[in-house]
């Protein structure tokens, strides 16, 4: 399913990275660009069908970004307790 306003942004993302080469090898390599543009599509189509704006959110595009590099997510961990108890005594991560 295409979308009018899809076909226009992803003409814009084209013509921005097409025009700043050097950014877009900030986020994938040249043999993965193709695959990125899809996946930019996909994004956009799937926001259209919610009702969402088509524009990719910045965390949008780092999913992508991770997706197409095979990264993970670093999810921050809170401490359960600002005092821990250890064989030295508390300790306060204050």
């Amino acid at each position: 399913m295409n979308n009018l306003d899809v076909e226009i942004y992803m003409n814009g993302v084209i013509k921005f990275f097409s025009e700043n080469p050097s950014d877009l090898y900030n986020f994938v390599s040249e043999e993965k660009k193709y695959i990125f543009f899809d996946k930019i599509k996909q994004r956009a189509l799937e926001n259209a069908e919610k009702g969402d704006e088509v524009v990719l959110t910045q965390q949008q595009f780092i999913d992508i970004c991770l997706e197409i590099n095979d990264k993970e997510h670093l999810v921050k961990k809170n401490l359960d307790r600002i005092h821990l108890q250890t064989k030295w005594g508390y300790i306060c991560w204050n």
